[in-house]
Protein backbone atom coordinates (compact mmCIF):
# COMPACT_ATOMS: atom_id res chain seq x y z
CA UNK A 1 0.00 0.00 0.00
CA UNK A 2 2.90 2.65 0.90
CA UNK A 3 5.13 1.75 -2.26
CA UNK A 4 1.42 2.21 -4.29
CA UNK A 5 1.25 5.69 -2.52
CA UNK A 6 4.42 6.74 -3.18
CA UNK A 7 4.47 5.80 -6.88
CA UNK A 8 1.04 7.44 -6.96
CA UNK A 9 2.96 10.86 -5.40
CA UNK A 10 5.54 10.39 -7.67
CA UNK A 11 3.72 10.43 -10.76
CA UNK A 12 1.60 13.32 -9.65
CA UNK A 13 4.56 15.43 -9.10
CA UNK A 14 5.63 14.60 -12.36
CA UNK A 15 2.72 15.40 -13.96
CA UNK A 16 2.83 18.81 -11.78
CA UNK A 17 7.13 19.83 -13.38
CA UNK A 18 5.43 18.24 -16.82
CA UNK A 19 2.43 20.93 -16.85
CA UNK A 20 4.72 24.30 -15.51
CA UNK A 21 7.12 23.20 -18.17
CA UNK A 22 4.57 23.11 -21.17
CA UNK A 23 3.35 26.18 -19.51
CA UNK A 24 6.28 28.03 -19.37
CA UNK A 25 6.77 27.24 -23.10
CA UNK A 26 3.66 27.97 -24.27
CA UNK A 27 3.49 31.31 -22.69
CA UNK A 28 7.06 32.43 -23.98
CA UNK A 29 6.27 30.97 -27.34
CA UNK A 30 3.33 33.36 -27.20
CA UNK A 31 4.63 36.49 -25.74
CA UNK A 32 7.13 36.45 -28.68
CA UNK A 33 5.47 37.76 -31.23
CA UNK A 34 4.16 40.39 -29.97
CA UNK A 35 7.49 41.43 -28.61
CA UNK A 36 8.95 41.20 -32.20
CA UNK A 37 6.12 43.69 -33.20
CA UNK A 38 7.24 45.91 -30.17
CA UNK A 39 11.02 46.06 -31.36
CA UNK A 40 9.78 46.41 -34.76
CA UNK A 41 7.92 49.60 -34.56
CA UNK A 42 10.15 50.69 -31.78
CA UNK A 43 13.05 50.56 -34.66
CA UNK A 44 10.78 52.38 -37.29
CA UNK A 45 10.22 55.47 -34.68
CA UNK A 46 14.14 55.54 -33.93
CA UNK A 47 14.87 55.32 -38.21
CA UNK A 48 12.04 58.10 -38.80
CA UNK A 49 12.56 60.41 -35.22
CA UNK A 50 14.87 63.34 -36.00
CA UNK A 51 13.60 64.77 -32.57
CA UNK A 52 16.24 63.80 -29.56
CA UNK A 53 13.12 64.22 -26.92
CA UNK A 54 10.93 61.46 -29.11
CA UNK A 55 13.51 59.23 -30.00
CA UNK A 56 14.14 58.47 -25.80
CA UNK A 57 10.91 57.15 -25.52
CA UNK A 58 11.32 54.90 -28.24
CA UNK A 59 14.77 53.83 -27.22
CA UNK A 60 13.05 52.77 -23.91
CA UNK A 61 10.74 51.18 -25.51
CA UNK A 62 13.13 48.75 -27.66
CA UNK A 63 15.79 48.22 -24.86
CA UNK A 64 12.46 47.13 -22.73
CA UNK A 65 11.16 44.58 -25.29
CA UNK A 66 14.69 43.39 -26.07
CA UNK A 67 15.45 42.33 -22.34
CA UNK A 68 11.81 41.10 -22.30
CA UNK A 69 13.01 39.00 -25.43
CA UNK A 70 16.18 37.78 -23.93
CA UNK A 71 13.86 36.34 -20.32
CA UNK A 72 11.71 34.63 -22.27
CA UNK A 73 14.60 33.17 -23.98
CA UNK A 74 16.19 32.54 -20.78
CA UNK A 75 12.75 30.55 -19.52
CA UNK A 76 12.17 28.42 -22.77
CA UNK A 77 15.92 27.35 -22.52
CA UNK A 78 14.99 26.50 -18.66
CA UNK A 79 11.78 24.81 -19.33
CA UNK A 80 13.53 22.24 -21.99
CA UNK A 81 16.57 21.26 -19.32
CA UNK A 82 18.84 19.35 -21.87
CA UNK A 83 21.90 18.11 -20.68
CA UNK A 84 24.86 20.67 -19.91
CA UNK A 85 27.52 18.75 -21.49
CA UNK A 86 25.95 18.90 -24.76
CA UNK A 87 26.95 22.28 -25.20
CA UNK A 88 30.10 23.79 -26.64
CA UNK A 89 32.15 25.85 -24.24
CA UNK A 90 31.49 29.77 -24.40
CA UNK A 91 33.73 32.16 -22.94
CA UNK A 92 31.81 33.72 -20.12
CA UNK A 93 34.89 36.27 -19.46
CA UNK A 94 33.56 37.67 -22.85
CA UNK A 95 30.07 37.62 -22.13
CA UNK A 96 31.08 39.59 -19.25
CA UNK A 97 32.83 42.82 -20.50
CA UNK A 98 30.17 42.72 -23.38
CA UNK A 99 27.36 43.08 -21.02
CA UNK A 100 29.87 46.04 -19.05
CA UNK A 101 30.14 47.65 -22.46
CA UNK A 102 26.22 47.12 -22.86
CA UNK A 103 25.09 49.10 -19.67
CA UNK A 104 27.20 52.07 -19.57
CA UNK A 105 24.37 54.46 -20.99
CA UNK A 106 22.90 53.38 -17.36
CA UNK A 107 25.70 55.37 -16.10
CA UNK A 108 26.16 57.66 -18.14
CA UNK A 109 23.92 60.16 -16.74
CA UNK A 110 25.58 59.72 -13.17
CA UNK A 111 28.34 59.75 -11.00
CA UNK A 112 29.14 56.33 -11.47
CA UNK A 113 31.75 54.50 -13.10
CA UNK A 114 30.92 50.99 -14.38
CA UNK A 115 34.20 48.92 -14.97
CA UNK A 116 35.41 45.37 -15.64
CA UNK A 117 39.23 44.32 -14.22
CA UNK A 118 40.70 40.82 -14.09
CA UNK A 119 41.86 38.89 -17.30
CA UNK A 120 40.87 35.55 -16.22
CA UNK A 121 39.61 33.35 -18.91
CA UNK A 122 36.60 31.78 -17.91
CA UNK A 123 34.61 29.10 -20.43
CA UNK A 124 31.92 26.86 -19.14
CA UNK A 125 29.66 24.50 -21.12
CA UNK A 126 26.51 26.25 -21.16
CA UNK A 127 23.96 28.03 -23.29
CA UNK A 128 25.84 31.30 -24.19
CA UNK A 129 22.13 32.76 -23.31
CA UNK A 130 21.79 31.72 -19.79
CA UNK A 131 25.28 32.78 -18.84
CA UNK A 132 24.60 36.31 -20.23
CA UNK A 133 21.08 36.82 -18.31
CA UNK A 134 22.74 35.77 -14.84
CA UNK A 135 26.01 38.35 -15.57
CA UNK A 136 23.34 41.04 -17.23
CA UNK A 137 20.97 40.94 -14.50
CA UNK A 138 23.22 41.61 -11.87
CA UNK A 139 25.02 44.78 -13.75
CA UNK A 140 21.95 45.98 -14.68
CA UNK A 141 20.61 46.14 -11.13
CA UNK A 142 23.68 47.72 -9.24
CA UNK A 143 23.62 50.37 -12.32
CA UNK A 144 19.73 50.65 -11.63
CA UNK A 145 20.58 51.52 -7.61
CA UNK A 146 23.96 52.77 -7.63
CA UNK A 147 23.55 56.58 -7.42
CA UNK A 148 27.27 57.04 -6.97
CA UNK A 149 30.57 55.59 -7.17
CA UNK A 150 31.88 52.13 -8.63
CA UNK A 151 30.00 49.07 -10.12
CA UNK A 152 33.08 46.90 -11.04
CA UNK A 153 32.80 43.51 -12.31
CA UNK A 154 36.02 41.21 -11.59
CA UNK A 155 37.04 38.25 -13.44
CA UNK A 156 38.91 35.27 -11.39
CA UNK A 157 39.38 31.79 -12.27
CA UNK A 158 36.46 30.24 -11.96
CA UNK A 159 34.10 33.35 -11.08
CA UNK A 160 32.43 36.54 -12.08
CA UNK A 161 32.15 39.43 -9.66
CA UNK A 162 29.55 42.12 -9.33
CA UNK A 163 30.19 44.44 -6.76
CA UNK A 164 29.06 48.01 -6.02
CA UNK A 165 28.69 50.79 -3.86
CA UNK A 166 24.83 51.35 -4.09
CA UNK A 167 22.81 50.90 -0.80
CA UNK A 168 23.20 46.87 -0.40
CA UNK A 169 20.55 44.40 0.20
CA UNK A 170 18.11 45.06 2.90
CA UNK A 171 18.54 42.68 6.11
CA UNK A 172 14.86 40.75 5.56
CA UNK A 173 16.18 40.33 1.76
CA UNK A 174 19.42 38.87 2.76
CA UNK A 175 17.33 36.69 4.96
CA UNK A 176 15.17 35.62 1.72
CA UNK A 177 18.29 34.92 -0.18
CA UNK A 178 18.11 31.26 0.48
CA UNK A 179 13.96 31.05 -1.07
CA UNK A 180 14.98 33.49 -3.31
CA UNK A 181 11.24 32.25 -4.91
CA UNK A 182 9.98 34.85 -2.19
CA UNK A 183 8.42 38.22 -3.51
CA UNK A 184 11.87 40.42 -2.49
CA UNK A 185 11.29 44.10 -2.29
CA UNK A 186 12.79 46.58 -4.85
CA UNK A 187 15.23 48.56 -2.76
CA UNK A 188 18.69 47.89 -2.19
CA UNK A 189 20.99 46.84 -4.51
CA UNK A 190 19.05 43.58 -5.33
CA UNK A 191 16.82 45.35 -7.44
CA UNK A 192 13.40 42.96 -7.99
CA UNK A 193 13.32 40.03 -6.73
CA UNK A 194 12.36 38.42 -10.07
CA UNK A 195 15.91 39.06 -11.64
CA UNK A 196 17.65 37.91 -8.86
CA UNK A 197 15.48 34.73 -8.76
CA UNK A 198 15.89 34.42 -12.23
CA UNK A 199 20.10 34.21 -11.84
CA UNK A 200 19.58 31.59 -8.87
CA UNK A 201 17.43 29.51 -11.03
CA UNK A 202 19.89 29.62 -13.69
CA UNK A 203 23.13 29.10 -11.45
CA UNK A 204 21.40 26.13 -10.43
CA UNK A 205 20.66 25.24 -13.60
CA UNK A 206 24.15 25.16 -14.11
CA UNK A 207 25.23 23.80 -11.49
CA UNK A 208 27.24 27.49 -9.88
CA UNK A 209 27.13 28.96 -6.63
CA UNK A 210 25.46 32.23 -6.51
CA UNK A 211 26.52 34.30 -3.47
CA UNK A 212 26.10 37.35 -1.49
CA UNK A 213 28.12 39.54 1.18
CA UNK A 214 28.39 43.04 2.24
CA UNK A 215 31.04 44.80 0.59
CA UNK A 216 33.48 46.49 2.24
CA UNK A 217 33.23 50.14 2.72
CA UNK A 218 29.04 49.86 1.76
CA UNK A 219 26.96 48.06 -1.07
CA UNK A 220 26.74 44.95 -2.61
CA UNK A 221 28.81 42.29 -3.75
CA UNK A 222 27.60 38.93 -5.65
CA UNK A 223 29.47 36.14 -7.17
CA UNK A 224 29.15 33.38 -9.53
CA UNK A 225 31.15 30.71 -9.21
CA UNK A 226 31.01 27.75 -11.66
CA UNK A 227 31.92 24.01 -9.84
CA UNK A 228 35.77 22.75 -10.76
CA UNK A 229 35.88 21.11 -13.78
CA UNK A 230 32.87 22.34 -15.50
CA UNK A 231 34.66 23.82 -18.56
Amino acid sequence: ILARALNAHTAELREFLDRERFFTGDVSHELRTPLMVIMGAAEILLENSKDAAARAPAERIYRAAQEATECITVLLTLARAPEIGQFAPVAVSEIARREVDRYQPMVASKPVRLLCSGDADISVRAPAELCASAVANLIRNACQYTEQGTVTVVLEPGRVIVEDTGPGLPDAVQQTLGQISIAIPSSGSAGTGLGLSLVKRICEYLGATLAYENRAGGGSRFSITFPPGFT
